[in-house]
């Protein structure tokens, strides 16, 4: 894979670099060296890199040192694993001035970025992602948070990464169905944000779907450079950064009705695209012609445009009511009025249980 340029990602509390790079070589990162030391989190899957492991000796030479393994999946995103991060970091007598770094998916990177936020007032955390829907999204802009029950990511604060880094030879090498839901936040971003990025990922889907150096590379760049024109404009999502939850009002809500089994967060957002497009397209605010292009694109990536059978319609519309964006008793969702033009809008909860009705099934 070839070399990769590093993007600042910048937001109202500063710049954060993001780098990719080609390989599996010793993390920049680790140049940092805290004094105070090092606290790895990280999981089952990541945590088999013993090379990193044992590299990470050399970020805090003068100072002490913590690894955290967790699980893998949703359930370890929760009150019990952040108590479990936070009680072994007063343990080990960390000091303020350490660095968190984060070497994982998603649930690794939001459950170590708010036990960095927390500890003593909040340290560095460094983002080192190891999954395509990390890479190209969740690791950058500095959102982090837990689930508690049907409420997804409701406990949570903003606190951006000092440093992003990613090894896009190992994240290359993940399983094809993580890796096609990683392309599904990637899609999200041009759909809401550029359609000229759209346009280029329909023409080259085939291309970073089979993991094509120079293809991905184009992918992730822009991603990163769309996160930073977003997150500088609006780093609390108190605006313009709301459009960067497409799909993720229903994506959420299928996650909790399934309870976070069966389908992975990626995959749930791309149904949840789908639906927004059929929304818009009913509201009169988005061509049908761009609905259907949406659909091609995600179904062409093998990722899901039908709902499945057997959700929970009661935990769903619970789901639907728990929603951090809400507002009152509307919920906040992201239409489209153009393939990389979009608005936030509040809509009922009875209106979101027809979009659902309304929708497909999918019969498997």
């Amino acid at each position: 894979m070839p070399a990769m340029r590093a993007v600042p990602v910048r937001s109202g509390t500063g710049t954060a670099l993001v780098a990719y790079h080609a390989g599996s070589s010793q993390p920049a990162c680790l140049q940092l060296r805290p004094g105070a030391g090092l606290v790895m989190v990280t999981d089952v899957n990541a945590g088999t890199m013993v090379t990193w492991g044992r590299r990470s000796g050399d970020y805090s030479a003068s100072g002490r040192r913590l690894r955290v393994v967790l699980g893998t999946g949703e359930s370890y995103k929760g009150f019990l694993y952040l108590r479990l991060i936070l009680r072994a970091m007063l343990r080990a007598g960390i000091g303020r001035d350490a660095v968190v770094l984060s070497l994982g998916g998603g649930v690794v990177g939001d459950v170590a970025g708010l036990a960095a936020a927390c500890y003593m007032r909040g340290v560095n955390i460094v983002q080192h992602p190891t999954t395509l829907l990390a890479c190209v999204d969740s690791a950058m802009g500095g959102k982090v948070g837990i689930n508690t029950g049907a409420f997804k990511n409701a406990v949570g604060c903003i606190h951006p990464p000092r440093y992003m880094e990613a090894q896009m030879g190992r994240v290359a090498a993940l399983p094809l169905r993580q890796w096609r839901a990683g392309l599904a936040e990637a899609t999200k971003m041009g759909a809401c944000l550029d359609r000229d990025f759209y346009c280029w990922m329909a023409k080259h889907a085939h291309d970073v779907e089979r993991r094509a150096a120079s293809a991905v590379a184009s992918m992730v760049s822009r991603c990163a450079e769309l996160k930073s024109y977003v997150t500088a404009r609006d780093d609390v999502e108190a605006g313009a950064r709301a459009c960067l939850n497409l799909g993720h009002t229903i994506g959420h809500a299928v996650e909790s009705g399934m309870r976070y089994r069966h389908w992975l967060h990626g995959e749930a957002v791309s149904l949840g695209i789908v639906l927004m497009a059929h929304a818009s397209h009913r509201l009169g605010l988005l061509p049908r012609a761009d609905a259907a292009q949406i659909v091609r694109m995600l179904a062409s990536l093998r990722l899901p445009v039908r709902r499945p059978l057997g959700v929970d319609a009661a935990r769903l519309a619970d789901a639907f009511s728990a929603d951090k964006k809400n507002r009152g008793e509307s919920v906040c969702v992201v239409l489209l009025r153009g393939i990389g033009d979009c608005v936030a809008r509040e809509v009922t909860r009875d209106a979101m249980l027809r979009a659902w009705s309304g929708a497909v099934h999918r019969h498997s």
